[in-house]
Formats: C-alpha cells, structure tokens, sequence
C-alpha cells in the first residue's frame, strides 16, 4: 500500500482507474449525437507518488458538436473511485505546490463539477472541502487541470498535488417539524420572473392549493446556485421549487441541481419528480435521454430519496397542446411516461399520471379552450411584458393553466389510495372544482382589444440623465409607487443574456423620501431594466414595462 493510499481517511479500499478517449466522437447518427466513449481501465498511469504526495497528471479539452448544443469535456487522467454506505459525505482534500509556478485546477465528484477554479501557489498548501452525495454506493473522484473556461478551444495538459484526503460522513439529519416538498424538474413546473407574466410553473402554484394559503410567504430559496428557485412557506409545509427550464434527469443531476437537494433534504420530506419534455429532445444533445435509458436516471431521483429517508413521488409529464388530425389532443411523450409508471408498479413508488390526466381535459374543453391555459397570447395582450408580441407556445403554461395543473396534482394526491405514503400530504392539501379556477380578467383598449392590465404592476418606470465616465455608468430610475408594497426589487441583465437578477431592493421608506433614485452600472454594457412591487408575504406583483439603458 502506498503511502498516500495510507493517509487516506474515511474509505477502506481506494481504487484507480485510468480514463483515456482514443476514438473521435461517432458525431450524428440518425438524428442522435453520440459524444466519444471513455476506455476505463484499472491503473495509475497518470500518477506518480514521491514522498507520500501524489502527483495527478491530465490532459483536458472541449469538443462542441455542430449544432452548438452539444457541449462535452473529455479529461484524460487516473480516476479516484470507492464505496460508501451512507447518504452524504464531506470530502476534505489537501493540495500543495512544490513548484515554481501556480497551478489550476477543478475537482469533479461523481462527474460533477463541485469546485471549478481552485489556484493553487507555489509552496502553497490548500485545503478544499466538498459534499459527496450518494446515489448508489460508489463515488468517483477526479483532479484535474485548469479551470472549464480556460479549456475553450485548446488542449490543456498539467499536475496538481494531492498530499492527503480525508472522507468524513455527515451526522444524519433529523425529521423535520414541518415537512419540505422539493420539486424537481423543468420549465413546465419551475417558478418565473415576473417580468414574462403570463408565463408560471403549475409549481409556481402549486402552494394556492394547500390549506393555509392565505398565510403562505415567499422568498428566494436557501442553498441553491438558482437565481429562479423558489421557496413557499404554509404553515404545514413548504414547497421548494428547484425546477428549471431546460433541464432532464440527466442534466439536472450532471449540473449538480439534484446535489444541491440532496444536501438539505430530511427523514419525512418529499421530492416530486416530473421529467421528460426536455429528455426526449435529441437535438439537445447534453439533455437528451433515450427512452430505454430514462429508467436508469429516474432510479438515482429514487434511490437517493430511499437513502436520506424522504418520499419520492414520480410526476408524468404535463402534456403539451399538440392536435391530431382528428382534432383530438396527442397523448405527448408516452414511452417516458410508461416508464415512470412501470418503475413506481414494481418499486411501489407514488406515480401521479398527470400526463392522462392533463391530456383527458383538453380533449374534455376542446382545441380552442385549451389555448388558455398554454402560452397562446395575441399580440397586446399583454402590453407590457416578455410576450407583448403574441405567442403560439405549444408547451409552456401561463398561469391560468399552472392552476388547473396544479390542482390536477392535488387532487391525484387526495385520491391515491395505493397505500399511506402520501397519507402525510393528503391532510395538506385542498384542491379545489377546476370550474372555479378564475381565468384572467380582461378588459379592452380604446380600439376594443382585448387586454390584461394588473392593479399590482409598476407604472412611470424610466430611465433619466444617463451618463459614462471612467468606464462606469450613472443614471436615475423613477416609477410610481404601488399601494401595499413593502419594497421594490430592481432587476436588470445585459441585453445578451437570458436571466434578469436582482440587482437592488428599495424600500418603501427610501421610495417614499425620494422621488428619483441614483443607479450606476458598468459601462460599455447595453443594460435592460425592469420592477416589481414586493409585498409583507414576500411575493411581487407584475413587472413594469421593460427600459433600456445603453451605457455603450
């Protein structure tokens, strides 16, 4: 045994496996694209251990399919791997530097990138802590050089040094008094900004029916690296909403979304799973799935839950609005969906089939009813959100549609009978008829259009005396104010990017004392802006128009 092998702590038998990629990726093959495939072989090729340090070599690059979805880095180097018992680990690593100049590196754990850029000095010794959660019983660990960004369109080779690694469990976590519902999935669940209202997530709603909604509070989840998670809080439970758009079993669990759960999920919490919109997309090749390889994704969502003692619930699909020829609606995504229901059969997991259950009510309303509960604006509708242009969106749900979806969801809850593990979530819940769900109230313009104005929305936002000096903006924001608001969150994004953040909260009492509140901004950036009220439950209302502010 060797004498770093010797001073690592925590695991009986650590192996080595070197992890080479000899073959060119086999590219596009009828319409999938198929990456390159690792050699795994056991061995230490890569190492070299002198005086109880290890010295890790790798060889790292980028490969980007034409498409420019498909995005994969290949590292070449000697894998650490073992087996562990337990739910969560904290892996302690030391690094160190014998040499005359500073190295990078990033350190992946079951393939996840958990720390992206650590720089290590020269006769510096670091230390770099990292959560371990387990799926199944293996673990694989791997130091390799450079940080991602810098491996864009080169090939990297270089060492680190690993002087010692320690694995330490985690003290079990306790049952919580008041039950955590974690919600895990895509762009049809997840929670939005207000700033695309009409845009929602049937989790988005899911809290307005629970018993308590009237005392529900809002707020950006904890323990999460997701601008957009959520976090309701009733007075028997809370539902976080982790769900993101654009995300499958594969992705959401390779980008470290799941990890992120898994860190705080308890004994006695639930995690609802709804996966299969994006898997089944091959023209996305980072979160495609193939239907006889979904099973083995779910199963991690399953096991995991098994371990820490919380209660998986498998979600099929919500439909999408896809017509027959017969002007039925299309049953979407069938093979993912019986899956999912074949797993939950043979492992007695809870399986809400809202895939049927959605698709049998807009057979039930008909084609053109169903266009209100999906993203099927007319061109004004919404004056002055993301959609003032109209839009036929087959998929996303506006609000409307995230109600009586989820309302479907309790209403399956209520109704299992399988067995008592959603015994707990029954006493919670309160759906309600779907005929009693109010649609949106619209009222027409002075040319008799129809449109949605909200009493909660920002009015007067612009945008003043804009100036650049020394490479930094300036400029003031002045808006309305809006009656029962607490504060004001300000967001803003480069006109490039996707995601708006909060960039500044105001006060009521800041907004009360100053008509025109001084921003500044970095400069040679064409920057875009919107507000919403906050109110005493945490919650906004709907967006102001959006402005831009061009500091170029």
């Amino acid at each position: 045994m060797s004498d770093f092998v010797k001073k690592c702590v925590g695991c009986d038998e650590m192996q080595f496996h070197d992890i080479t990629f000899g073959e060119k990726a086999p590219g596009w093959v009828d319409g999938v694209y198929y990456p390159r495939n690792p050699k795994q072989e056991a061995g230490r090729s890569f190492l070299e251990e002198r005086d109880g340090i290890l010295k890790i070599h790798s060889r790292v690059w980028q490969e980007i399919e034409e498409t420019g979805f498909g995005i994969y880095y290949y590292e070449e180097t000697t894998r650490l791997s073992g087996e562990l018992s337990g739910s969560n680990y904290l892996i302690k690593a030391v690094l160190v530097n014998p040499t005359g100049e500073p190295y990078t590196c990033h350190i992946r754990v079951n393939g996840i990138v958990k720390e992206e850029a650590v720089i290590v000095k020269p006769g510096e010794k670091r230390e770099v802590t990292v959560t371990l959660c387990l799926t199944g019983d293996g673990f694989t660990l791997t130091f390799v050089t450079a940080a991602l960004a810098d491996i864009h369109e080169q090939v990297i080779e270089g060492d680190i040094y690993l002087e010692s690694l320690e694995i330490t469990e985690e003290p079990a976590k306790e049952k919580r008094q008041i039950p955590r519902i974690f919600l895990v999935s895509d762009s049809t669940v997840q929670s939005y900004e207000r700033r695309f209202y009409p845009q929602t997530g049937w989790g988005q709603m899911l809290y307005r029916f629970f018993r308590g909604k009237d005392q529900y509070r809002e707020y950006p989840a904890k323990h999460s690296t997701y601008s957009l998670a959520r976090t309701y809080e009733l007075p028997q439970a809370v539902i976080e909403n982790r769900s993101i758009g654009g995300r499958s079993a594969k992705s959401f669990y390779e980008e470290g979304k799941l990890d992120q759960v898994l860190e705080i999920l308890c004994p006695g919490d639930y995690m609802f799973v709804q996966f299969a919109h994006n898997d089944a997309t091959a023209i996305r090749p980072n979160r495609y799935i193939p239907e006889e390889d979904f099973p083995f994704f779910i199963q991690r969502y399953i096991d995991a839950c098994r371990r820490r003692g919380a209660q998986c619930v498998l979600v099929t699909p919500v439909t999408m609005r896809v017509l027959e020829e017969d002007g039925s609606n299309k049953l979407c995504f069938p093979g993912y969906r019986e899956q999912m229901l074949k797993m939950g059969a043979e492992q007695g997991i809870p399986v809400l089939d809202l895939s049927k259950r959605s698709n049998d009510y807009l057979n039930k309303i008909g084609s053109e009813e169903s266009k209100s509960l999906y993203m099927w604006l007319e061109e004004g509708e919404y004056p002055e959100g993301a959609y003032a242009a109209g839009v036929s969106d087959k998929a996303h749900l506006q609000e409307y549609g995230a109600q009586v979806y989820a309302d479907m969801v309790v209403q399956m809850i209520q109704e299992y009978d399988r067995d008592g593990q959603l015994d707990g979530l029954k006493e919670m819940v309160a759906p309600i008829p779907i005929e009693e769900i109010r649609k949106p109230q619209k009222r027409t313009d002075g040319a008799g259009k129809a449109r949605v104005y909200a009493e909660d929305a920002v009015t007067g936002f612009v945008a003043q005396e804009i100036s650049v000096e020394n490479g930094k903006g300036s400029f003031l924001l002045q808006w309305n104010r809006v009656e029962k608001a607490v504060s004001y969150h300000v967001y803003a994004k480069k006109k490039e990017e996707l995601t708006y953040e909060v960039v500044r909260t105001v006060t009521k009492e800041e907004k009360e004392s100053l008509a025109v509140l001084p921003f500044t901004a970095e400069g040679g950036i064409f920057w875009q802006y919107y507000v919403t009220a906050v109110f005493a439950n945490g919650s906004e209302g709907h967006a102001s128009r959006m402005i831009e502010v061009d500091l170029t």
